[in-house]
């Protein structure tokens, strides 16, 4: 299903994050590079850093938020592979809204500004996100030398980790996505390679439906597949779950246990 306005809703975690901000060679591109602490801090600005393994993370309608980067460090910490956050709305991501918040987005607010933009001029489609996703892979495979790289998608980020996962084409090769929305049955089918996938059990926009639909497509197509389901939780929570609830606490270091697993085995 497309994103609502339950995208956009969530808290934001406290933290401070160690990566930095590059732009990409030769292009207009803001990403957050991230590598993992037990390389010396004074690398952490070069633009390179020897690896054969990377994680692409593409993120939720938020974008490049304290709650991703802090994500992104996780994952750069608890994988020991370097990890690259691009801007994939051009600093024109979505505002998060706490719950019960005077102002409460709506459904339709948050499928406009995917199709249109903040200002109607600048929509957040496959054609405008598609070629950050692939300027972000060969900066990854050109300029660090990465042989085999793994992606995250959270909500939205998902759709677009979906569609260029194929290990037969030297872009994604292994996939892990939380939350989903909006990913098409087509683009499903059309991937090729390991996927994870945390699921919540209240979450409105990746549904039972959905959920059941995607292991049968799964099943059929006989690539390596997961699927994990968290109870209690609903749509976001591997991203912006309230950091004062035990629950919330648990499904996102659970999604994130995951990923780590995941990749420690197919990467």
């Amino acid at each position: 299903n497309p994103p609502a306005a339950c995208c956009v809703t969530g808290h934001e975690h406290s933290g401070t994050p160690t990566g930095t901000f590059i732009q990409l060679p030769n292009t207009t591109i803001t990403a957050y590079l991230t590598i993992p602490p037990t390389t010396p801090p004074t690398t952490q600005t070069t633009t390179t850093h020897p690896t054969t393994k990377a994680i692409l993370f593409i993120p939720d309608v938020l974008g490049l938020w304290p709650n991703n980067l802090l994500l992104a460090d996780r994952f750069a910490s608890e994988t020991g592979h370097l990890v690259l956050l691009p801007d994939i709305y051009t600093s024109d991501p979505f505002k998060l809204h706490k719950p019960f918040s005077l102002i409460e987005p709506t459904d339709d607010l948050v499928t406009d500004w995917a199709a249109r933009g903040s200002d109607g001029k600048s929509p957040h489609t496959p054609a405008q996100i598609d070629p950050i996703v692939d300027a972000s892979i060969t900066y990854l495979r050109a300029v660090h030398s990465v042989a085999r790289l793994g992606a995250v998608g959270y909500c939205l980020g998902a759709k677009y980790l979906v569609r260029f996962l194929d290990t037969t084409k030297g872009k994604i090769d292994v996939g892990f996505v939380a939350h989903p929305s909006f990913v098409t049955e087509e683009e499903l089918w059309a991937s090729r390679g390991p996927l994870s996938v945390a699921a919540a059990e209240g979450d409105l926009i990746f549904t039972k439906e959905l959920r059941h639909k995607t292991e049968e497509i799964l099943k059929k197509k006989g690539e390596v597949w997961s699927i994990g389901l968290l109870g209690g939780v609903a749509h976001g929570f591997a991203v912006r779950g309230h950091p004062e609830s035990t629950l919330d606490e648990w499904a996102k270091e659970e999604a994130l246990g995951m990923a780590v697993r995941f990749f420690g085995t197919w990467l």
